[in-house]
């Protein structure tokens, strides 16, 4: 099994922390306002000495759908998200020639000054990955890097073949559920999820991974999520095209996208083949979100590239829970912890696709306790053992853990993460999220309590999920 550890073998050597401390991820938030007194929204996530700016999609989203499943990258840098103006938390327009892509790289602008950054690491999905090339064409010297996740294309003939993924029921559903959300229904963000559960499907590798998506589109100020201006903003370029403007832009760029996108895939080539400084990576399978769809792969290219280095074709056979670099163990307690965990959870899945119960159930306090779906817990070493054999009995050939976040409170660490099970045809079983507390045992972190469920719709994917009604006749 391949591991995130970068150069080093892991020995367990944490300290404990004092009983009533608690360490995590350093989060705050506020607001920016610009000249025209536009308040816009941000949230700084982790204090990596390099701070890198994420630009959202959509015209309407805020920057939330993108926190959870970039939170792995807070672990060594600094993300500082923003929502856009008319978007997400940030001030509601009326004014409609606000929205406009001139107006948004100058609020870029302004967020680079109030933070005093001189040159700026960028992050830009799908709409944001355009925002990101056109701020980079007006401001070229004021870019250090871009990484570019599944960016649309960066010239308006280069939209045709935009491919609509889901199939005739879900886009009648989806049609349905968005009338309810637009006629001021009586709980918006139920109405809000109902909308956007079936409208992510097509954006993901396939309907089960869109439910590896943690990201909620719906936490926002529901006056911006459902603004008739909002798109403003891409009827101000109209038939954009700045191919010939992005030779200029000498910054290093890399390019994170999948074959299995609704975006036309030459449309990433043809970004690829405009700037100077680009390389590019094919997440094959993937869709319009590559973090979720192959994380393992995912955060160790954009890893690689933020240590200054060009991932190759060798990043997509990653394997495990997380990225490790090699100052992590004389880092911070959180770096510490984050390695331990993330060493753990890969020792974990090793042992299990390749059927070593007794040792599996090692890494289990003596005490441990196993708090599955659809069945009362499981505790001691033997009976995890025999849980994991069952498992496999019943159909798992593999698993995968993504570990996302952690804190440590006292003589604990409480992780929380990803899993996603596979049979031997490499189909995907489950897809859902666990959260596991570690306790030192022999001077070793081990599982003491482990507890996960599914994520996955409660009826078959073919059928109508619960939350959802067919139109009467």
């Amino acid at each position: 099994m391949k591991s995130f550890l970068i150069g080093l073998s892991l020995i367990f050597t944490i300290p404990f922390v004092g009983n009533a401390q608690i360490i995590k991820l350093k989060s705050s938030e506020g607001f920016v306002q610009t000249e025209d007194y536009v308040k816009l929204h941000y949230q700084l996530l982790g204090q990596g000495k390099d701070t890198i700016v994420v630009v959202h999609g959509g015209g309407v989203f805020g920057s939330s759908y993108l926190v959870p499943d970039l939170t792995p990258l807070a672990a060594h840098h600094t993300l500082l998200f923003f929502d856009q103006a008319g978007a997400g938390y940030s001030t509601v327009l009326k004014d409609t020639t606000r929205y406009s892509m001139n107006n948004t790289i100058k609020d870029i602008e302004v967020i680079r000054k109030h933070f005093n950054l001189k040159k700026l690491n960028l992050l830009g999905h799908s709409t944001g990955g355009l925002i990101c090339g056109y701020y980079a064409t007006n401001y070229p010297d004021k870019v250090k890097s871009m990484i570019l996740m599944a960016p649309l294309p960066a010239a308006a003939a280069m939209t045709s073949g935009w491919v609509n993924k889901n199939d005739s029921i879900t886009v009648l559903l989806t049609e349905q559920n968005k009338k309810k959300y637009e006629n001021n229904p009586a709980d918006t963000t139920k109405a809000c999820w109902d909308y956007y559960s079936l409208w992510m499907r097509g954006f993901a590798a396939s309907y089960a991974e869109a439910r590896n998506i943690w990201g909620n589109i719906c936490n926002c100020n529901q006056v911006n999520l459902t603004s008739p201006f909002s798109y403003f903003k891409m009827k101000s370029i109209g038939n954009w095209d700045i191919t010939s403007q992005l030779a200029n832009v000498k910054a290093r760029v890399l390019l994170l996208v999948g074959d299995n996108d609704a975006i036309p895939f030459a449309s990433f080539e043809h970004w690829n083949k405009s700037l100077p400084n680009s390389s590019l990576l094919n997440f094959k399978g993937a869709g319009h979100v590559p973090n979720a769809d192959e994380p393992a792969s995912f955060f160790l290219a954009a890893e690689t590239f933020l240590q200054g280095k060009t991932p190759d074709e060798s990043v997509m056979d990653a394997f495990g829970a997380g990225v490790i670099l090699p100052d992590d163990l004389k880092g911070s307690p959180y770096l510490r912890a984050r390695a331990a965990v993330i060493e753990v959870e890969n020792e974990l899945v090793g042992f299990a696709n390749n059927a070593k119960w007794d040792s599996m159930s090692k890494l289990y306090t003596s005490d441990g306790v196993i708090y599955p779906p659809g069945a009362p817990p499981v505790m001691g070493r033997n009976a995890i053992a025999t849980f994991w054999r069952t498992v496999s009995n019943r159909g798992m050939d593999s698993f995968q853990l993504h570990l996302i976040d952690l804190e440590i409170s006292g003589d604990l660490l409480i992780a929380n993460g990803k899993y996603a099970m596979r049979n031997k045809q490499n189909e995907i079983l489950d897809i859902g999220k666990f959260m596991a507390i570690y306790r030192k045992e022999d001077n070793e972190w081990r599982l003491q309590t482990d507890m996960f469920n599914s994520s996955l719709e409660t009826r078959s994917p073919l059928e109508i999920p619960d939350y959802l009604e067919l139109q009467k006749e």
